[in-house]
């Protein structure tokens, strides 16, 4: 019986590799331009990054980063002493034939100035907006902002966004903290 139960257990530990070697084996995404109504995708190099109003398209998904915006907060909710709070409003579209599930803690990857940044929940309720956690049906989309607290002397906010949290590939979206 135990040798059945050793067999089961290799097959069963093969199909999970496989499965995971599968999902992390997507392509870097493609820049999608849009110039003049004509839409184009080319193939993103591999240190390639992305601007405002710029996509990123994956295989399952088209991703934008729309607005970037500061706050020093408000008479309740108030960043610390020498911070601000910074909100990255993203488009992300479903373009597979499946329903896609997004994570803000599972996806980005937020720096300010090459300082690791994570996801600010005040910043979330400063800025009154939808978070980009959810899922999201075939050809539909979802908006929502990557909100954090940076310092005011922040230059630079980075962020790079995985289309699925086993996968390797990314986009790096690279913005100029607003002024």
């Amino acid at each position: 019986m135990f040798r059945y139960g050793k067999r089961v257990l290799m097959v069963f530990a093969a199909i999970c590799i496989g499965m995971m070697a599968a999902a992390c084996d997507e392509k870097d995404p493609k820049k999608e331009s849009n110039s003049k109504g004509n839409t184009t995708t080319t193939a993103a190099s591999k240190d390639e990054t992305f601007g405002l109003n710029e996509t990123a398209v994956f295989s399952d998904l088209k991703i934008a980063a729309i607005e970037i915006k500061a706050s020093g907060g408000s008479e309740y909710n108030k960043p610390g002493s020498g911070n601000v709070f910074v909100g990255v409003k993203f488009t992300i579209e479903n373009i597979s034939n499946q329903d896609q599930i997004i994570s803000s803690i599972l996806l980005f990857d937020a720096y300010a100035d090459d300082v690791k940044s994570d996801l600010s929940i005040a910043a979330s309720m400063e800025f009154n907006s939808k978070t980009l956690d959810g899922t999201v049906a075939p050809g539909k989309k979802l908006i929502g902002y990557y909100t954090m607290e940076v310092p005011t002397t922040t230059k630079m906010i980075e962020l790079n966004v995985k289309s699925d949290w086993l996968s390797n590939a990314k986009a790096k979206f690279v913005l100029d903290m607003p002024k």
